[in-house]
């Protein structure tokens, strides 16, 4: 039988739409519905993630290459211009700010990030930026799990014992993740899910392996724009993860899909032709 999204995998980001609302999963993934704008969030978030990667394999950091794929992209996609903010006027998280603003948003994260890490992980090594994993899943001959893991390093303890470090850089706004987002659990899956699978890759125990969200706030002032995130992963966290995993893909076999109304709000179908949700 061939998965109903026509591909062999799912992702950590197709598993979470799925765990959000089912129904927007379906309009995704299954129907194909492409909802996907140019946003000043992800083409910012795209340059610092870029730079970042490109700091770690060559240990030196570029701020104006980041700060002039800032600029081109908000030409590219004028984003201070009169169609797109009216566009995103709706939007009440939205915020209209000139791009010199996020480029010194961008600026101010890179210029810590190299002292983050050198006291954050003294004496760290890259294993590789970008590692993709494409893992089997467990009851699933037909479906894998498909990732990429924006870094893994290696460190030691204090006692001189390596260690694997599984990152995920975020870029969020100025106060990161608050207490209640630190303590959800489909926040904090997406690392557990990539040091579950490193794990059975690399054939090492889940306590060898660290994992992190990193959070690049912008508007973070020195020495507070970056803020290292512990994930504590364990066997109990695999069990849930695996449940959730399993769960997505029976239900998306079946074709079971129902609209959640709690989760309209970011949803780009929302009181469109596809969704009556009612919060957008």
């Amino acid at each position: 039988m061939t998965f109903p999204t026509g591909k062999p995998h799912v992702s950590f980001s197709e598993v979470k739409v799925w765990k959000e609302c089912s129904y927007r999963h379906k309009l995704a993934y299954v129907d194909k519905l492409d909802s996907y704008e140019a946003n000043p969030y992800a083409d910012y978030g795209t340059a610092v993630h870029n730079a970042i990667e490109n700091y770690l394999k060559t240990k030196q950091m570029n701020i104006e290459v980041c700060l002039e794929e800032i600029k081109q992209k908000w030409i590219e996609n004028d984003y201070e211009g009169e169609a797109f903010v009216e566009k995103m006027k709706p939007n009440k998280w939205y915020k209209n700010l000139p791009v010199a603003t996020w480029q010194g948003y961008a600026e101010n994260t890179l210029r810590e990030f190299p002292l983050f890490m050198q006291l954050t992980f003294p004496n760290w090594e890259l294993i590789e930026a970008e590692h993709q994993l494409y893992e089997p899943i467990e009851g699933h001959d037909d479906v894998k799990f498909k990732g990429f893991v924006d870094a893994m390093i290696k460190t030691t303890d204090a006692k001189g014992k390596e260690l694997l470090w599984v990152i995920d850089w975020k870029t969020t706004g100025k106060a990161g993740w608050l207490s209640k987002q630190r303590r959800d659990f489909l926040k904090t899956a997406q690392v557990g899910l990539y040091k579950r699978y490193l794990a059975k890759k690399l054939d090492m125990p889940l306590k060898d392996i660290r994992c992190a969200y990193v959070f690049l706030k912008r508007g973070g002032k020195a020495p507070r724009a970056i803020d290292l995130f512990t994930v504590s992963v364990g066997p109990k966290f695999i069990e849930k993860a695996d449940k959730m995993v399993d769960s997505m893909i029976k239900n998306v076999k079946k074709g079971f899909a129902l609209k959640n109304y709690n989760s309209c709000r970011f949803c780009p179908f929302a009181q469109t032709e596809h969704c009556n949700g009612g919060q957008w």
